[in-house]
């Protein structure tokens, strides 16, 4: 009699106690506080100087080094730039960006590109924009005299790409690369 009063009980609550249909929460993702956009000029023994974020640090491997990382540490990501003398081989560093570029598209939605210029400055420059959620940069970018110095930028970030969510930052981001860009010149 106690087995059956208890299954009985035990079968009222499941009743009434399912009523609602659950619905699942979705994800939420953390609030991305982007830094005031303030820059400053930075200059080196390199071959150029630009603007930055003063929300970045430059970190070099050694003082005469032209390979840097620009790095934002609030938003866990950082920029890698490598300079390179042309030395007559313009169009196989072109070709190069290129390539690296291909190696992007079957994880990418889509390409735009950029073209910036400042003849008065010899600053030609190429912006890649890359969409797609698994990307593993969504920016990079190339900046040349044509004759001497060729410069190039990528963009990573020290987590795993879901570009959806870091979309945000990418376009904070892109910014400071459109800034840097307009404010490139030669030594």
């Amino acid at each position: 009699m106690t087995t059956i009063k208890l299954l009985i009980s035990v079968s009222i609550i499941i009743i009434l106690g399912c009523s609602e249909t659950p619905i699942p929460k979705p994800h939420g993702f953390p609030r991305i506080e982007l830094p005031i956009a303030q820059y400053e000029n930075w200059e080196s023994n390199c071959a150029f100087s630009f603007r930055k974020s003063t929300s970045t640090t430059i970190e070099t491997s050694n003082e005469d080094s032209c390979f840097l990382n620009l790095i934002y540490p609030s938003l866990n990501a950082k920029l890698h730039f490598s300079y390179i003398p042309v030395n007559g081989h313009l169009k196989g560093l072109i070709d190069q960006e290129y390539k690296l570029r291909e190696k992007h598209n079957q994880f990418s939605s889509s390409v735009q590109e950029k073209v910036f210029q400042n003849p008065s400055k010899k600053v030609n420059a190429l912006l890649f924009n890359i969409t797609g959620t698994k990307a593993a940069t969504p920016l990079q970018f190339f900046i040349t005299d044509s004759t001497n110095h060729f410069f190039r930028g990528v963009l990573y970030f020290n987590t795993s790409p879901n570009n959806d969510s870091l979309s945000t930052v990418i376009e904070y981001i892109r910014t400071d690369v459109d800034t840097l860009i307009e404010s490139f010149s030669w030594k």
